[in-house]
């Protein structure tokens, strides 16, 4: 028995212990403020990476506060920057670009600090009705844009939408039953009749 717990004792000793404190991986910061078209914050606002190497997935998440700031603490290296909008299903990305093929690499080092700011589209929106319907769903697509409301009233509201030319479908029952197109301008409402087919 002796012979054992000395063994054990000997194993013990001869183990190496974890390390008391993990290594702390090296981060850079990346930062910024995000406003409207009219220099307004933009708050609540996801901010989305695209990094050029490895999985976006294991990167911390971020969302713009109250005046539109937000900081995050990345590992060193590059990224494209965009801004998340769950309501238009859609990503600006910087500088102004809608398709992220179009955005620029920033770079983040390892205890250094990149800015990256951006001012939003212009918005605006528009009114659309369906002759002879007051139950209905519309959806306006544009350039990598996308709204979808219902209305039981007669007319469907979109807001804030990037300023852009939509196509605009009108669908009853699931089915569609008519389209349109409507350029949205900035701070403007577009109104938009639907006659359907």
């Amino acid at each position: 028995m002796r012979a054992l717990a000395a063994s054990l004792a000997v194993a013990l000793v001869l183990t190496p212990a974890p390390a008391a404190h993990a290594a702390a991986v090296a981060t850079g910061t990346l930062t910024g403020t995000l406003t409207t078209a009219k220099g307004a914050p933009a708050a609540g606002v996801y901010l989305e990476l695209k990094p050029a190497v490895g999985d976006v997935w294991m990167l911390p998440q971020a969302w713009t506060d109250e005046n539109g700031h937000y900081t995050l603490d990345l590992p060193p290296g590059r990224y494209k920057v965009g801004f998340h909008f769950h309501a238009t299903m859609s990503t600006q990305w910087v500088p102004r670009a809608t398709r992220d093929s179009r955005a620029t690499w920033f770079t983040v080092t390892e205890g250094g600090t990149t800015v990256v700011d951006e001012v939003l589209f212009p918005t605006g929106g528009m009114t659309v009705t369906l002759a002879g319907h007051t139950d209905f769903c519309v959806e306006a697509i544009g350039d990598r844009f996308l709204s979808y409301a219902c209305t039981t009233s007669g007319e469907v509201a979109l807001t804030d939408l990037p300023v852009n030319l939509y196509m605009v479908t009108a669908l009853v029952d699931e089915n569609l039953v008519g389209w349109g197109d409507a350029e949205v301008t900035e701070d403007a409402v577009t109104p938009l009749e639907i006659v359907p087919t």
